[in-house]
């Protein structure tokens, strides 16, 4: 491989990536959440009654900014925290039914993301210039 191809691919998967971004903001933007707040909500929804450790371990964050989220997110009615009946030293999260309802979009857009990027050949540079073009065009649908 030359060098101008491994820059070229790398370019390619960077900008296939702010594009996977771009389209997953515009869906947040209609439920006024960010990144973060939405990868907490899909986490929940596929782990429900999972801990903060769990939770700040995957969204790679320290505790205490994980607490000011989650009760951010509290306050919009979206998760509630419960005292684990076997541990009283640790809450579980769960979703409450409107945080329910969001993360269903949230799950919905990173599935659509996912079966796009199964779909491409990602083994060369058409492919990626592929899927490029199509995370391109459903953003310019979204507008």
């Amino acid at each position: 491989m030359s060098k101008e191809h491994l820059i070229t691919s790398a370019e390619l998967i960077y900008q296939i990536g702010q594009l996977e971004g771009q389209v997953i903001q515009k869906q947040l933007i209609n439920i006024d959440l960010r990144m973060d707040h939405a990868r907490l909500l899909h986490y929940v929804s596929n782990e429900p009654g999972t801990n903060q450790i769990n939770l700040a371990n995957y969204l790679n964050i320290q505790p205490a900014s994980l607490t000011n989220m989650i009760k951010k997110l509290e306050k919009q009615d979206l998760i509630v925290r419960r005292v684990n009946p076997s541990d009283s030293h640790q809450k579980q999260v769960f979703l409450l039914p409107k945080g329910e309802k969001i993360a269903q979009k949230i799950n919905d857009t990173f599935h659509f993301l996912n079966q796009l990027v199964e779909s491409a050949d990602l083994t060369n540079l058409i492919g990626l210039q592929k899927l490029s073009k199509m995370l391109s065009n459903k953003l310019k649908e979204q507008v």
